[in-house]
């Protein structure tokens, strides 16, 4: 072994009380064995023999100030050590069955084992001054010793579990003078302590007291960490080296004395790949590839290796003796000491296979369940059920699993990409459930496992079991979907303890993913909840409203995807039982009642994205017969809300007792009468609503402005206040259409449905009605050379009417910069600014008729189609869904199909209307449409063909004569499907 630095030969029995050793200070000490690890504190060193014998050399301090090193001790221990770390005065073994030992060098040299840790097997363990960090094998930090700053527990003797970190896949701890480290397997670095000179690399001098995330070396490859007195010396996989804290002595390699507060590369190493780095209490090695040592900082002891050079903050090489031949295997730095194991060079080669990074083959979790499932009885196989356990009951474990080893990909691990390789987590998950003693011993154990989840943890490593919990919860629906309840409720409790940046991590992870697993995962959830709202009575506990919130959370994660990388937001949807969403209205409706706002009823009405839209309707539609209902018990007679209007002057008839009634009263059911005709019909209701919007949302109405097409109609720039009245009327005839389950022709765009729902207009929006425009500004967004070649300023027509978008700037400007703002602004005066008075009395007077809170169940596309129908025409369907009675006959039923197939398109769309009530189809489909073809009953001695097919629309009833021949059908049924027939 090659040491330098202070008392570099004292304390080592040697072989012969030989040494070589060169003018810069270095020496070859020929041990008589082989040394497996050092460790140098300010007044204590302490080694490993490959024996796992152990001795210790204390140095003491005269009088006068002269510190000299003692003899070698003997430490007398039951178990064989592997690792050793000293402090100031306190030496902490590791045994190799992963016991823990505390030898105060200043008392004796006997061992003292930590009793906390005595039943809890440990991998690592590392001191600095005065405190002690450990990392037990399943990925646990405790820590103990004095804590004046946060670096361990204060002033105790007994570790402590660091349970902020206990989710994260930690390899490695560090200590140095107060300052603690943990390094995650991808990279990750987390520091706590004092900081007094920067080194825990935040960018400041404020002390932690809690493990902070390193952020400045993410992704960067860390893969070791070497603490000194005040500095740090970061070590990435490419082979460079960083380092901050104190400079005072040039530790830092940096050609300065300055202290740095952020990680900096050690530039002087450029070119040399490192693999060693090892801190002393003022002073750096490092160790390149090449077998070559370095070192900076404080000298005054000989501790460089550099006799006489005068540069102590550049790396330069260690003067190491010219006429030995061993290989060098590792370096340690420690106090004002030095240190280089070597071997033989005979020996180098089968050292070179042993020696590891971590010196400990881990086995892959894949090879791990391989055995697991091949063993014909797990019951007899204690040691195969603890594996089990410690795998799936450690969160740490589990994040140490399938990650992305290609091309180090995990390294990138950050908030948007998770560093797992999913494509190996469902064929490993699989064969898991081939076995059920080996499922239910995984299921105990992630039960176990996921209670310790809190919002405190830190780093994002930690959340990548829930990706994994994920894919486990689906391979179990797949085989065992009753076994799955219990752990799925489990997992979205956990998750509910998460705080909502880590909750949007994992919504980011899963968003990134791709569209199949998404759709996977969200089926998972949607399982679990179908399952629970499919028994009676529905139980509303906190484990249904869990389900339901993270189906939320992957809801909003979906949301913030780019518009087609989404998944539909249909595969978030369940249909809803009529029995529970008629539940779901009663505790909706008392909920004005309870002023524990902590302690309020489960309603899914406030989770309406799982809802699909035959529910949404049903739930509507339920909510509006029962305030019908209310509104007819509670208030004096008519029972009904009455329009008694005239044909010839519908349009003002209808605006003038719209004006005239009482608001309150458009809450009650809607009947509507015609020329003084006192008949009650369905039909009457529908041909107001058909009839009132073709002539109200007309060009020639001229109440709205329409685009340069004139498909789409949009709210007027200016209006006096009576056409504001207008508009206020205008919405509720477009509520009272809703709340009376009729479709109107009502040619807007999806605009004005979201700025009901209070959902901001976009471009697309004026893509949509005016395409035009929409392409222009597209075209400003995309322009990438200089928009002032454009000659464009805030100053645009609209409706006729310039108007400056920016008018505290006249004439600004459009440029690259600003010209999202000029589109933004385009956009927001066509929708908003300019209709703002108008639009505000058309929401109104909607609201004025349907409940807001049930209408914003629906988003904009479903609530304009639920309002306008939809245009898919499935005619085959509506043959399907057709029930004849039998007094038909085939013949006439044979006929009356021929004649529908040979009508125009437009005459099977009045053909609909005449049969409905509606010319557009209704938002769930032709299936919604179920005719019923029944014999005309006719008086004696008149005859079939003297008469017109007549209907009752609201329960779609075809009256239909039986025809004597094809043709006679044909023309009475074209000639009543001519669709100003009785409204003249």
């Amino acid at each position: 072994m090659f040491s330098w630095g202070e008392d570099c030969e004292q304390g080592f029995r040697l072989r012969d009380g030989s040494t070589i050793s060169t003018g810069d200070g270095v020496h070859f000490l020929n041990l008589s064995f082989d040394i497996t690890d050092v460790s140098a504190g300010h007044n204590v060193l302490a080694f490993v023999k490959s024996n796992g014998d152990t001795s210790i050399i204390r140095t003491n301090e005269s009088t006068d100030g002269i510190r000299v090193r003692g003899k070698q001790k003997f430490v007398k221990c039951k178990e064989k050590i592997q690792a050793v770390s000293c402090g100031d005065d306190m030496v902490t073994l590791l045994s190799e069955r992963g016991k823990v030992l505390c030898v105060d060098a200043t008392r004796t040299y006997i061992p003292r084992p930590l009793e906390a840790l005595c039943k809890i097997p440990v991998s690592q363990v590392a001191c600095g001054s005065q405190h002690s960090v450990a990392l037990t094998k399943d990925g646990q930090v405790y820590t103990w010793g004095k804590d004046s700053r946060g670096q361990g527990p204060a002033g105790t003797n007994s570790p402590q579990h660091l349970r902020s970190l206990s989710a994260l896949p930690l390899v490695q701890i560090a200590a140095g003078g107060e300052q603690s480290f943990a390094l995650s397997v991808s990279g990750g670095v987390f520091g706590w302590g004092r900081n007094h000179c920067g080194q825990l690399g935040l960018g400041d001098t404020t002390d932690r007291h809690t493990p902070t995330p390193l952020h400045y070396l993410n992704s960067k490859k860390t893969i070791h960490i070497s603490c000194g007195k005040n500095h740090t010396a970061i070590l990435t996989k490419t082979g460079a080296v960083f380092t901050f804290g104190s400079g005072q002595y040039g530790q830092l390699g940096h050609n300065s004395f300055r202290d740095e507060l952020r990680p900096r590369l050690v530039a002087e190493l450029w070119g040399a790949k490192v693999i060693k780095t090892a801190c002393g209490r003022h002073h750096t090695l490092v160790m390149t590839d090449s077998k070559r040592v370095y070192s900076f900082g404080c000298g005054t002891q000989g501790q460089l290796g550099h006799g006489e050079e005068s540069h102590p903050s550049v790396p330069l090489p260690v003067q190491l003796p010219q006429d030995t031949t061993p290989i060098l295997r590792n370096i340690y730095a420690g106090g004002n000491c030095s240190f280089a194991t070597c071997t033989p060079v005979q020996e180098a080669d089968e050292k070179s296979n042993t020696d590891s990074v971590n010196n400990v083959k881990q086995h892959s979790i894949e090879d791990m369940i391989d055995k697991w499932v091949s063993k014909c009885d797990l019951k007899s196989s204690k040691k195969i059920k603890q594996e089990i356990h410690r795998t799936f009951s450690s969160a740490s474990c589990m994040n140490r699993v399938f990650l992305d080893q290609s091309k180090d990909k995990h390294f990138q691990t950050s908030t948007k990409y998770s560093g797992l390789n999913l494509s190996l987590v469902q064929p490993a998950f699989e064969k898991l459930v081939k076995k059920d003693d080996v499922l239910a011993e995984v299921e105990a154990a992630v039960l176990h496992l996921l209670p310790s989840f809190d919002e405190k943890s830190v780093g994002v490593e930690g959340l990548r079991i829930f990706l994994l919990l994920n894919e486990l919860l689906h391979v179990i629906q797949r085989h065992k979907l009753l076994l799955s309840m219990k752990l799925a409720e489990a997992v979205a409790a956990a998750m509910q303890r998460l705080s909502a940046e880590s909750l949007q991590v994992i919504g980011d992870w899963w968003a990134s993913l791709t569209s199949s697993t998404m759709v996977r995962h969200v089926k998972v959830w949607k399982q679990a909840l179908s399952l629970i709202l499919s028994n009676e009575p529905v139980s509303r506990n906190s484990g249904v409203r869990n389900l339901l919130l993270v189906l939320q959370y992957m809801y909003n994660a979906n949301n913030r995807i780019a518009g087609r990388q989404r998944i539909p937001e249909k595969t978030f949807c369940l249909g809803i039982s009529e029995t529970f969403l008629c539940e779901d209205l009663q505790i909706w409706h008392s909920m004005s009642k309870i002023q524990d706002m902590d302690h309020q009823p489960l309603i899914l009405f406030n989770f309406p994205f799982v809802m699909d839209l035959k529910s949404k309707i049903m739930a509507f539609d339920i909510n509006a017969a029962c305030t019908q209902k209310e509104h007819q018990a509670n208030m004096f007679w008519p029972f009904y809300f009455e329009l008694k209007l005239k044909r010839a002057s519908l349009l003002e008839g209808t605006f003038k007792q719209l004006a005239s009634a009482d608001h309150s009263a458009f809450k009650k059911p809607l009947v509507v009468y015609f020329d003084e005709d006192p008949k009650v019909t369905d039909v009457y209701k529908k041909d107001l609503f058909h009839h009132l919007f073709l002539e109200m949302v007309s060009t020639k109405a001229g109440m709205f402005m329409f685009n340069d097409s004139e498909t789409l109609a949009w709210f007027p720039s200016t209006a006096t206040e009576e056409e504001k009245t207008n508009f206020f009327l205008v919405g509720v005839l477009c509520g009272l259409a809703l709340y009376n389950k009729s479709i109107i022709h009502f040619p807007f765009p999806l605009a004005l449905f979201k700025k009901l729902l209070d959902v901001e207009p976009t471009l697309e929006d004026m893509m949509e009605f005016s395409p035009s425009v929409g392409r222009s500004l597209q075209y400003v967004l995309d322009y990438e050379d200089d928009l002032e070649n454009l000659d464009m300023c805030f100053l645009i027509t609209w409706n006729e009417t310039e108007i400056d978008l920016d008018p505290r700037n006249p004439g600004k400007a459009v440029t690259g910069q600003n010209k999202k703002e000029f589109v933004d602004a385009y956009v927001s005066h066509a929708f908003n600014t300019s209709v703002e008075s108008v639009f505000q009395e058309f929401k109104r007077g909607f609201f004025q008729v349907c409940d807001r809170d049930l209408v914003k169940l629906f988003r904009p596309e479903e609530l304009q189609r639920v309002l306008v129908g939809q245009d898919v025409y499935d005619w085959a369907k509506l043959k399907q869904n057709t029930v004849w009675d039998l007094r038909v006959g085939y013949p006439t039923m044979q006929m009356f199909w021929e004649v529908f197939d040979e009508l125009t398109e437009d005459q099977r769309k009045d053909f609909l209307w005449f049969l409905t009530g509606f010319r557009r189809v209704p938002i769930l489909g032709m299936d919604q449409v179920q005719m019923k073809v029944q014999r005309m009953q006719i008086q004696g001695g008149q005859h079939y063909d003297q008469h017109f097919p007549s209907s009752l629309t609201c329960h779609s009833i075809l009256d239909l004569p039986l025809y004597s021949s094809k043709e006679i059908m044909r023309d009475r049924l074209t000639e009543a499907l001519i669709t100003e027939r009785g409204f003249l």
